[in-house]
């Protein structure tokens, strides 16, 4: 059964099915037992329970249940078996459960239940006990190891029927072929020769034509000082394959005693046997490279992407195909890649081949260098690589050319750095993750990756550090889980820390997340860090991309539009296009639609974190030429809409603006820019001079004569108010003023508030005894419509004459 599920070791959690495989087949529900007899019947749930929340058609579960040639009464079958089965959902369930947890769509069954094995248990524990011994816990990972041992009640899948049993019961003993491998290191590890002797030589009784057991017995031996035993069993091993196979041993066996009789034998380390599995071939001969890294126990998310590239790979195992993964740093590109490449490892009879090829380190290794790695992986003899890059890639391509093997080529810096690596037509295929966009491989299947959707993160954050600890705290779960940008590196690394202190609340880890100057350094553990991850990529900017990068990075709108971004730059059109989607390209911004681009949160507190001095000190330029820009496009909104209203009456401004044709342009560019606009308010009434803020407060004066309304008015005006604040704190009563009166005339387009009244009677009077008649007639026209709305009519009416009488006092064309 794939491990689809982060599985218990002990009974089936609430909410799950539980399948016991690893001996006769157990089925519970909840705890409880389910009365499953029926061979068929269990294969037809095992087969579900394999792929959990995904349909499968009745041809798909009849191929795994029958094999290519099911019966004529096959679809009957299935649906008598399935009804069965809602039965005991029900009968063990609540009313509707069966129906609910095991449906029909499409032609197909889906299983709708949380599933959980004592298979994957076992895969877990095997994962997590090599991960011990890799980090020097031998003694931890012999425990974990002995605990899956523990779970093996027999031969699997007792008396299950079809090729899919059968398949699935084949790999399920050569797990525990790994089991008990693994378990002999780790007892090598810790010294203990006598327990990995007697189970060695138990296992070389038992499968006496099994060259590894003979190999792992000699190294035992070898390693407890008994030289002359570890030699003994290979000619003994020598003996037993001539005489009853008419065979020599294999290389990896002849090479081990080569190194046993030599005068200064290299011992071959433990990790060296559990990590590579295989001793180096003997000259002359390729080896099946299995050099994946161990696969995620608690891989989240992106079900349907998996199942749709596996499908990929697995179709293509006999042509040449690419599989390009992509996206920013720490999206979760090698984990997927490695999920990816264990999924469908069995496709490929002459291995699997993993490659770091290092493209952010701060100095990438050569093409010579990997391609020397690449050929040493599939065994080529290092003294058979020839020296010139050409030789070897014509090597490379040629060794490969007939082998149905699968590349995993990890952490490209582009497509250049990998060109070489490529094979030529045949059966090799490919998969590659770069944080470029790597679009100049043409012929590949591009997979840009996302952020986890929130209940993908939760899910996450949940198996990391459980489910009653997030449901206790679920306010700050959620912050905590915004704070990490959904992205799964951060989630990681928070999971990491909270598992690893269980007493600490999650409210005072959000409370510290909350705070953005502190944020990138919480996000560390460890030699991880999400901010090292950043880095990687910021080190690869020229300085042109790098100005571009950190100075976009300070505007809080959410997203800009190019020309904005051209403006904020004080570049080109083309030239900031181009700027940006190089950026987008390196996986360090993004663009959500045509010509807009944006950053991730993390990446935004980055950039400004690594702001140069010189990048400081041109931002409040870059923000006065951003706000000018947004005040010449509304000064074109309101030429377009009615020509010489008074656009002439507001600052001057150096840029030329948006340009629009028509009126549903106009609509559509104020709807785009709302929450930018306020966003930007925001900014200018805490970090401008007073010239930047007469330009904001002009652009919110022209855009409320549009009467654009929407419900981001509300936020408008109160962004508009602090803009008002801030000039009355500098002593600028005309920009306070007219500050007030646009956040006023906001609030009153927006939800109708009549209290605005007090704020455009008092920004009214400063702006005539200033001589603002332009802004005053605006006052007037609201406070009009104030007291039409309240049914005074004769007072609306007064103040529409005053508004008058002030445009002929000043000549002003508003009207």
């Amino acid at each position: 059964m794939a491990a689809q599920q982060s599985p218990g070791i002990g009974d089936a959690k609430p909410g799950e099915l539980r399948l016991n495989l690893l001996g006769p087949v157990e089925v519970r529900l909840e705890g409880r037992q389910l009365d499953i007899t029926a061979p068929q019947q269990l294969a037809v749930l095992a087969i579900l329970a394999a792929e959990p929340g995904r349909t499968l058609s009745t041809t798909q579960l009849a191929e795994r249940l029958w094999g290519d040639w099911p019966p004529s009464s096959a679809v009957g079958a299935l649906r008598n078996h399935m009804h069965a089965l809602r039965r005991q959902f029900e009968h063990h369930g609540h009313p509707g459960a069966g129906t609910k947890w095991l449906d029909t769509i499409r032609g197909g069954y889906r299983l709708g239940l949380p599933v959980g094995s004592d298979a994957t248990a076992v895969e877990a524990l095997l994962a997590a006990a090599e991960s011990d011994r890799n980090s020097g816990a031998a003694a931890e990972a012999n425990e974990k190891l002995t605990a899956a041992q523990q779970l093996w009640r027999g031969d699997p899948l007792v008396g299950l029927p079809g090729p899919w049993a059968e398949e699935e019961r084949a790999r399920l003993r050569r797990l525990r072929s790994t089991l008990h491998e693994a378990a002999i290191v780790v007892a090598v590890d810790l010294d203990r020769y006598s327990a990995a002797l007697a189970e060695l030589e138990a296992r070389v009784e038992a499968e006496p034509h099994g060259e590894r057991w003979h190999e792992l017995l000699m190294i035992a031996l070898y390693r407890s000082g008994r030289r002359a035993e570890a030699l003994d069993v290979f000619h003994n091993a020598r003996r037993l394959l001539a005489d009853e196979l008419g065979v020599e041993p294999g290389p990896r066996l002849v090479r081990l005693h080569q190194e046993f009789l030599s005068t200064e034998p290299p011992i071959p380390s433990a990790t060296h046997l559990v990590t590579v599995r295989d001793l180096p071939p003997a000259e002359g001969e390729l080896g099946t490279p299995t050099q994946l890294p161990l696969d995620i126990a608690d891989f989240v998310g992106r079900e349907d992407l998996v199942h749709e590239l596996a499908d990929v790979l697995g179709e293509a195992s006999d042509r040449r195909a690419v599989v390009a993964i992509t996206g920013m740093a720490g999206v979760g590109k090698t984990t997927l890649a490695v999920h990816l490449a264990h999924r469908v490892r069995d496709h490929y009879p002459d291995g699997v081949t993993y490659l770091d090829l290092g493209g952010m380190d701060e100095r990438p290794r050569s093409m010579d260098t990997l391609l020397a790695g690449a050929l040493r992986s599939i065994g080529v003899d290092p003294g058979e690589i020839p020296h010139g890059l050409a030789e070897r890639t014509e090597l490379w391509r040629t060794t490969v050319a007939c082998k149905r093997i699968l590349l995993v080529l990890d952490n490209a810096r582009d497509a250049d750095h990998l060109t070489a690596l490529l094979p030529g037509p045949g059966a090799a295929a490919v998969l590659v993750t770069s944080r470029s966009s790597l679009a100049e491989l043409f012929d590949a299947r591009l997979v840009p990756l996302d952020v986890l959707t929130p209940d993908q993160a939760w899910t996450l954050l949940e198996r990391m550090v459980s489910a009653p600890r997030l449901s206790a705290e679920p306010e700050a779960a959620q912050a905590i889980l915004r704070a990490c940008g959904h992205l799964p590196l951060p989630l990681r690394i928070i999971g990491a820390r909270l598992a690893s202190r269980p007493g600490r609340q999650l409210a005072a880890l959000a409370e510290r997340l909350a705070d953005e100057h502190v944020r990138l350094a919480e996000l560390a553990v460890g030699n991880t860090s999400v901010e090292l991850a950043f880095r990687a990529s910021y080190r690869r900017l020229d300085p042109e991309l790098s100005r571009a990068f950190v100075l976009v990075a300070f505007c809080d709108a959410p997203h800009l539009p190019i020309a904005a971004i051209a403006a904020l730059l004080d570049r080109e059109m083309a030239e900031a296009e181009h700027l940006c989607e190089a950026l987008v390209d390196l996986g360090m911004l993004q663009t959500p639609e045509f010509c807009r681009y944006r950053y991730h949160d993390l990446l935004r507190l980055y950039a400004r974190s690594v702001a140069e001095p010189a990048h400081q000190l041109e931002w409040p330029q870059a923000l006065h030429r951003l706000v000018d820009f947004y005040l010449a496009s509304a000064k074109n909104i309101v030429e377009l809409r009615d020509p010489g209203l008074g656009a002439d009456f507001y600052a001057a401004t150096r840029a030329a603006g948006q340009q629009y044709t028509d009126e549903r342009h106009c609509t559509a560019w104020a709807f785009a820019e709302r929450f930018g606009l306020v966003a930007l308010y925001r900014q200018v009434a805490e970090h401008s001079d007073a010239q930047t803020r007469t330009l904001a407060v002009d652009l919110a004066l022209l855009l409320a004569v549009g009467e654009d309304a929407g419900e981001h008015l509300p936020q408008v005006a109160q962004a508009l108010e602090a803009l008002s604040r801030a000039a009355g704190d500098d002593g600028d009563h005309p920009t306070m003023a007219r500050a007030e009166l646009a956040a006023a005339t906001a609030r009153l387009i927006g939800t109708g508030d009549l209290s605005a009244e007090h704020a455009l009677r008092h920004a009214g009077a400063v702006l005539q005894e200033g001589g603002d008649l332009t802004s005053a007639i605006l006052a007037e026209q609201a406070l009009g419509t104030v007291m039409d709305y309240r049914g005074k009519t004769d007072a609306a009416i007064e103040h529409h004459r005053r508004a008058i009488e002030l445009g002929r006092r000043g000549r002003d064309p508003v009207r």
